[in-house]
């Protein structure tokens, strides 16, 4: 889906750049047909004079010579106009043939992603049905993470709860494990390891980077990424739910806890698919985007011991 959407949203780009060149070469060539129109009405008003009108003409001799030969120079220049105008034809032409096969591929993979979307619609409901037939427990730990999430005034404040909160968690697992009660989810791939190659989690461009401005006199903790309406937001990388639902001024956002201490948070959202509890493999559907056509913003934030790090360096496809 979300190779889809940066390849639609490229076609889109070309789309606008050829509508803009088509526009131009229209305006040429009305342009060049206004020139060719004052060049005929001149060789007309010439022509009209007879040449015989020369010798009964006394001292318009040199005249009607240098409007012969006027009329020879517009001659030569309307044909060539008319070569010019030809070829601009040809090369409009040519442009909307591109304009065309543009809007074809943009329908075409328009109706892919359509097809796609749908897809993952069933899939997501199937996985979010499981998900509670398997975490009973699920219900009361999102509540709490909530309650938590309320009596936090920060970012880091609520890291810090939720590190403490998986602690107390572990304890409990820990006791479970003793008493034969408890399954195991695995190990994490290492997040330290994989520099350089964590997925983006949304298809878009960079538009604002790490320690940018914020327009609050602050500078910016994360990155933000520009995407299309209803992008599809997945998981960068292996990680567990640790937070599920909306803070403060982040609006709708997903925390993900990573191995080596890491933590990954994605604000913007408008949709969350994902629960606290679950664990996701990298590339793994969170949510989506809003429908807006434009200034849709993805928040991303890196954090080592919950310290803010510039997570351009550990995506892969984003310009640093």
């Amino acid at each position: 889906m979300q190779k889809y959407e940066a390849e639609l949203s490229a076609i889109e780009e070309k789309q606008l750049i050829l509508d803009e060149q088509l526009g131009k070469k229209q305006d040429e060539l009305v342009a060049a047909r206004n020139r060719q129109k004052a060049l005929v009405s001149a060789a007309l008003r010439l022509s009209r004079t007879p040449p015989e009108a020369s010798v009964i003409m006394p001292g318009d001799q040199v005249q009607a010579m240098q409007a012969a030969r006027a009329l020879e120079l517009i001659t030569a220049n309307l044909k060539e106009q008319a070569e010019s105008i030809r070829l601009q034809l040809e090369q409009l032409q040519g442009l909307r043939k591109k304009v065309e096969k543009s809007r074809s591929d943009i329908e075409n993979k328009r109706k892919k992603l359509s097809t796609e979307q749908e897809s993952l619609r069933t899939s997501v409901a199937q996985r979010q049905l499981l998900q509670k037939t398997l975490l009973r427990e699920q219900a009361k730990q999102s509540s709490r993470i909530m309650e938590l999430a309320k009596k936090a005034e920060d970012l880091q404040g609520l890291v810090a709860t939720l590190g403490k909160e998986q602690q107390r968690r572990r304890s409990e697992v820990d006791v479970e494990k003793e008493e034969g009660v408890a399954g195991n989810k695995g190990k994490l791939r290492s997040f330290a390891a994989a520099k350089g190659k964590i997925r983006p989690p949304v298809a878009g461009k960079l538009t604002q980077r790490f320690g940018a401005s914020d327009g609050k006199n602050s500078t910016s903790k994360g990155i933000e990424i520009s995407a299309r309406a209803g992008a599809q937001v997945t998981a960068p990388y292996d990680g567990e739910v640790v937070f599920s639902g909306t803070f403060l001024t982040y609006g709708r956002m997903v925390i993900l806890r990573h191995s080596d201490e890491f933590h990954t948070l994605v604000a913007g959202l408008s949709k969350i698919d994902v629960s606290v509890g679950e664990f996701l493999l990298e590339g793994e559907p969170i949510g989506a985007m809003g429908d807006k056509e434009s200034g849709n913003r993805l928040y991303v934030e890196l954090r080592k011991n919950n310290q803010p790090v510039d997570p351009a360096p550990w995506l892969r496809g984003i310009k640093k």
